[in-house]
């Protein structure tokens, strides 16, 4: 016999036995993060953006928009912000309030509702007329505990209330039809389906107890050949979401909300005078030397990610093999960070044992849980980074040979050194004397 169902989609025996339903989530979570996990291995080489998270107007009076996200709003399946939700939402923007509009991500596949704090970092909201916050995928697939979730949502929209400029305004946008990802289309994705749904009716609640603006994104549009995300997909949801922000954007114009000051956004800089090109080579790989470099490390290691990694400002950015990481990570939330700062070898055989690391919401999504790192040095002694191995299998320290890791390190830093830009003569005479130099080796 069919059993009734009501006008919310459950049974009548659900609606008595809550309690029950939540055990059941409970049971499966270890099986849904090691599913989720299995994911990440296998979209190693799906389309996402490595490019600058941004999508600027050179017009200083442009409307400014930050979207806080992870997953689709990231960019699956395109290879460039430009086609992703942060370019589609730039162009929709400006149809619809006929004035320019630059937009700006901050956010990753990897970042969790928990970790979203340390991701904004000291990323100065003050800047933003709108901030679009779309966060929930993974914690969604994760089956992230719902009072987490409820805790970690307050928390976020005190922070961005708190930091925002007086006339800003944020939106929260619940977490898109979970089964739309073609690679979550399968059995485990129903139930990540229906865990998203009671994560955002307590979004929903949040927003409207915050007097924030509440709405749902429509599944995305499935296209051959690009399974997790096509610019029709992000075309389609930047005019929804234009539809809650440009309105915002026009009170702020009008004075609606107070008197808007004059802002520009910041450009990318590094303390380190080679950052830049590191970066720039790691949104394609790195470069051939790294990345062999890196190949050898994982070979010789057996570890399933071996990297350089930088430190500068508040981030922490990957030289290379950045197919399976994120161009950067919060600087709190890396392991380089305590590496850099000990200035020796580090090895932690399991995370989850270790009390510097055990609540590091970024190894609850990516299970990176051994790590060995030794420091890499400037040209001016400066600690500024390390090369380190990465395992989601603990293991003893002794199975590492620290004078290998070592002779990594000390290749890896060669390496480096040689961005850095070769220092100027500092009076004429110097000058003179170093472009006479040159001279003579050109003869030669």
């Amino acid at each position: 016999m069919a059993r009734t169902v009501d006008t919310r989609g459950t049974t009548p025996h659900e609606h008595e036995h809550p309690h029950e339903r939540l055990l059941a989530y409970e049971r499966l979570r270890p099986v849904m993060r090691l599913w989720y996990l299995w994911w990440l291995s296998r979209s190693r080489h799906v389309a996402s953006p490595r490019d600058e998270p941004s999508v600027r107007s050179s017009d200083p009076l442009a409307d400014t928009v930050l979207i806080v996200g992870n997953g689709p709003a990231h960019g699956w399946g395109v290879a460039t912000h430009a086609d992703s939700l942060v370019g589609a939402l730039a162009r929709a923007a400006t149809a619809a309030t006929g004035r320019a509009c630059s937009v700006d991500l901050v956010g990753d596949e990897m970042m969790s509702l928990e970790s979203t704090r340390a991701w904004l970092g000291d990323t100065d909201l003050g800047l933003y007329d709108g901030i679009v916050v779309m966060v929930g995928m993974n914690d969604a697939v994760r089956l992230t505990p719902l009072d987490v979730w409820e805790q970690e949502l307050r928390a976020l929209v005190a922070t961005v209330r708190r930091r925002v400029h007086p006339t800003a305004r944020a939106v929260l946008v619940g977490v898109p039809p979970v089964r739309s990802v073609q690679a979550f289309d399968a059995l485990p994705g129903r139930l990540a389906e229906r865990h998203a749904e009671r994560m955002n009716a307590i979004t929903a609640r949040v927003a409207a107890e915050a007097e924030l603006t509440y709405f749902r994104l429509p599944a995305g549009l499935r296209r051959e050949g690009s399974p997790h995300g096509s610019p029709e997909t992000y075309r389609r949801w930047a005019d929804i979401v234009t539809e809650h922000v440009a309105p915002v954007l026009d009170r702020v114009r009008r004075g609606d909300l107070g008197e808007r000051l004059e802002r520009s956004l910041p450009g990318r800089e590094f303390a380190w005078s080679g950052g830049r090109r590191l970066v720039e080579q790691a949104a394609t790989g790195g470069s051939e030397a790294l990345q062999q470099l890196a190949k050898e490390a994982e070979r010789e290691f057996g570890v399933d990610v071996a990297v350089v990694s930088l430190l500068d400002g508040s981030r922490l950015w990957y030289g290379m093999n950045t197919d399976v990481l994120p161009v950067s990570i919060p600087r709190e939330l890396s392991y380089c960070e305590v590496t850099v700062a000990e200035d020796d070898l580090v090895v932690v055989p399991d995370a989850r044992l270790d009390q510097r690391f055990a609540d590091n919401p970024y190894l609850d999504v990516n299970h990176g849980y051994f790590y060995a790192g030794v420091p890499i040095h400037a040209s001016s002694g400066e600690a500024i980074g390390s090369f380190c191995l990465h395992g989601v299998r603990p293991r003893r320290a002794s199975s590492i040979s620290a004078d290998r890791l070592r002779e990594f390190a000390r290749r890896a830093e060669a390496e480096l050194q040689g961005y850095e830009p070769a220092p100027q003569p500092a009076t004429r005479r110097e000058r003179r004397e170093a472009e006479a130099r040159a001279a003579l080796g050109q003869q030669d």
